[in-house]
């Protein structure tokens, strides 16, 4: 099972998490860091209203996005 969490980077705390996450990545093969884009955000989007229309398609997902 994965886990996502948003941190937000501008407060001290997630600063601080965000550190500790980094260094870990580079130390255990079970932990990735992934940043987040706004496109990344649109994609999650798209995909979620997918799933909840019983579309989600890699294709027409991609189609909406224009990448494909």
């Amino acid at each position: 099972m994965k886990h996502f969490i948003e941190i937000d980077d501008r407060k001290k705390t997630g600063k601080n998490l965000l550190s500790l996450i980094k260094t870990l990545s580079g130390k255990s093969s079970g932990i990735d860091f992934i940043s987040n884009t706004v496109e990344d955000k649109e994609l999650v989007r798209l995909m979620n209203a997918g799933i909840k229309s019983g579309m989600a398609d890699k294709k027409n997902v991609l189609k909406k996005l224009g990448i494909e």
